[in-house]
């Protein structure tokens, strides 16, 4: 019974953690968050119930597994995080508590008794290294990775049709796919709206983001291209985006569509995304950050494609 309380305990830890990236204490892309306070969790139980994990190697391995699930879903139904944070965060946290777990198991097997409790004593400062460590980390500057990442598609429709339809999108909704990332919670384009006067483009999502786009460069049926307004973009339905574009750990510098006649009736479209990550992590940061607008592109480009064609008919 006493392991049980080890697995809430470690959770309501992880909570804790979560609660003290809204004050700013630690930042939610760091090493402290995504690897140190996981670390923690898989030896969290042992402070409980050292006996249980010494006589079952599944304990070692399915308690922090059940840690980490626990605090990710209650996370996610007080909505502190979302279906997106979840998986980003579920593969790190899984992975470094349950390599604590084993090796901690081992090093006390290999132990003496009096060692065994030595080693537990002073396993209590291990909770609180995390917190000076996260503050500090706030203190350096995080990495900073420049990325382009584009993809391209063939519409059977004139640059001039599929030209004018970039400024302002008519509902996507009918024409496109669902992708494995929107059961995780990201959301699909659904239209856009241009205001000539300002010069403002609002992209709408299947989940409720409202992009505040700005038109910074424009060739007429060649090349046109937006600047995301974060301030003045509604996020508030996203924990996901809100994070990751207000703490400015992802940076849209531009996004770009280039077009290009093959023939009369034949357009080349190509969607360029230039972008920074700003992370303690930037090989996570890097790769769930192309794979997600990679993604996003290539649904968004079949959208606009079956769209054209369709309009042509």
């Amino acid at each position: 019974m006493k392991s049980y309380f080890g697995i809430i305990f470690s959770a309501i830890y992880a909570l804790t953690f979560r609660v003290l990236v809204e004050f700013n204490v630690l930042d939610i892309n760091s090493w402290t968050y995504i690897i140190l306070v996981p670390f923690v969790m898989g030896y969290i139980p042992f402070m409980f119930d050292k006996k249980a994990f010494m006589e079952s190697r599944l304990k070692s391995v399915f308690f922090p597994l059940l840690s980490v699930t626990l605090f990710l879903f209650i996370a996610f139904i007080t909505r502190l995080e979302d279906l997106g944070c979840f998986i980003i965060l579920f593969p790190p946290y899984v992975f470094f508590s349950i390599v604590l777990s084993i090796i901690f198991r081992y090093i006390l097997n290999a132990e003496d008794s009096q060692n065994s409790n030595k080693i537990k004593r002073n396993g209590l400062v291990f909770l609180v290294i995390p917190i000076l460590l996260g503050n500090v980390e706030n203190y350096f500057d995080k990495k900073e990775s420049k990325l382009i990442v584009y993809q391209k598609i063939f519409i059977k429709a004139p640059k001039e049709k599929v030209w004018k339809n970039l400024f302002s999108v008519p509902d996507l909704t009918h024409y496109i796919d669902r992708s494995t990332f929107n059961y995780f919670g990201f959301p699909n384009p659904v239209r856009s709206e241009y205001n000539e006067k300002t010069n403002v483009r609002l992209g709408y999502f299947s989940n409720g983001i409202i992009l505040n786009e700005s038109v910074v460069g424009s060739k007429p049926f060649e090349e046109l291209s937006f600047k995301i307004n974060v301030e003045g973009s509604n996020l508030e339905s996203s924990q996901t985006f809100d994070h990751i574009l207000k703490n400015k750990n992802l940076v849209f510098n531009t996004i770009t569509y280039k077009l290009q006649s093959v023939d009369e009736n034949t357009t080349e479209l190509t969607l360029v995304c230039d972008y920074k990550v700003r992370s303690n992590l930037p090989f996570y940061g890097e790769f769930w950050s192309e794979n997600i607008i990679l993604d996003f592109e290539n649904k968004l480009l079949k959208a606009l494609k079956k769209q054209n064609e369709t309009q042509v008919k």
